[in-house]
């Protein structure tokens, strides 16, 4: 906060400039502090006026291993039904209401794609392994590829827990680990972002669980730093409270998901 251009409100956040224009069709609360909603929620029309607005940084594009992904990767490119579930913290809410989902249909015209969110706040997998929560609220849902990320994950037990539970409910599932973005850590300061998310390595271990669970990974967070970055404005621009994306910090989560899905598949599909 010490140099931010922005004020924020001291309780809540700054109103959006471009709230989204196809609000969730189905909305559920299964219990207090947990929402379960459809996505993408904004139009390929509104992500395209956002991302023309936005000021522009570079990132390297993550590498995408489409080892463990074979049932997502047929549905897209031969064309299927595809339900991808968000599952996770307000940052993977984010992630989701950013409208991904949309652009990747507009990649993909063959598949049918449908999308579907579990948060809470503050959630992990810490929270979702309780409770028989997977169970009830998850595999009746029936979705084809969970993607777990978000920076509220306490523990990768819990992570690995919450993916032996999913896996028992629905067998063929596939799931996308990712690493957290945005937080209250300053992405210029490498010494702050050295105390979040485990110093010790959390991207690392993450890495390692998703090969012994025969999971994808996706590291967003060097991309979501790269970009700020390399914007060269103050990240603030991209935030609409001291912790959370604003409509143009989502679309940097976009076009890092967009560029993980979009990569070059080793046939050359």
């Amino acid at each position: 906060m010490k140099d931010s251009p922005v004020t924020f409100p001291e309780q809540g956040a700054l109103p959006s400039k471009y709230p989204p224009d196809q609000p969730s069709k189905t909305r559920g609360t299964p219990e207090e502090g947990y929402s379960i909603f459809s996505t993408p929620q904004r139009s390929l029309e509104q992500i395209d006026r956002i991302q023309a607005e936005m000021i522009q940084g570079e990132f390297t594009p993550p590498p995408a291993d489409w080892t463990h992904l074979p049932r997502t990767r047929r549905a897209l490119t031969e064309g299927d039904a595809l339900h991808v579930l968000g599952l996770g913290d307000s940052i993977v809410n984010d992630t989701m209401r950013s409208g991904w989902l949309a652009k990747l249909q507009e990649a993909y015209p063959k598949a049918q794609i449908e999308g579907s969110v579990y948060v809470r706040g503050g959630g992990g997998c810490q929270h979702y392994k309780e409770e028989d929560r997977i169970a009830k609220h998850v595999v009746p849902l029936k979705p084809d590829l969970v993607f777990i990320g978000g920076i509220s994950q306490k523990d990768i037990e819990s992570i690995r827990t919450v993916i032996q539970q999913l896996r028992a409910g629905l067998p063929d599932v596939e799931i996308l680990l990712a690493n957290g973005t945005f937080g209250s850590a300053d992405p210029r300061d490498q010494e702050a972002l050295d105390q979040i998310n485990d110093p010790a390595g959390y991207t690392q271990l993450l890495k390692k669980l998703a090969a012994e669970q025969r999971c994808a990974f996706l590291d967003m967070r060097t991309p979501w730093i790269e970009y700020l970055r390399s914007a060269k404005v103050h990240p603030h621009v991209f935030y609409r409270d001291r912790v959370h994306a604003n409509e143009f910090g989502e679309q940097i989560l976009t076009k890092i998901l967009l560029t993980f899905f979009r990569a070059e598949i080793s046939d050359g599909t």
